[in-house]
């Protein structure tokens, strides 16, 4: 009985999957950090401390936890 059972919980879990249907425990997805968008991906980004412009987080320059846009910016603060 426990067989004929578990034989038809699998044919329904896989009949489920074939209509497009998503198992929790067996479709892990992995998310990433940065969303998309209709432009491309969403980067974070910050304001320089001097002058205000907003600049990605992989361009700006970190010195003393403050960020800055450009070296110009920068040699104003020294």
């Amino acid at each position: 009985m426990w067989f004929k059972l578990l034989i038809l919980v699998i044919a329904g879990v896989a009949l489920y999957r074939f209509f497009g249907g998503k198992v929790p425990f067996l479709d892990k997805e992995i998310k990433e950090s940065k969303e998309e968008h209709e432009f491309g991906k969403i980067e974070a980004t910050s304001s320089c401390t001097v002058c205000g412009t907003y600049v990605t987080e992989e361009d700006a320059l970190i010195y003393k936890k403050r960020t800055y846009c450009s070296t110009e910016c920068l040699e104003k603060v020294k």
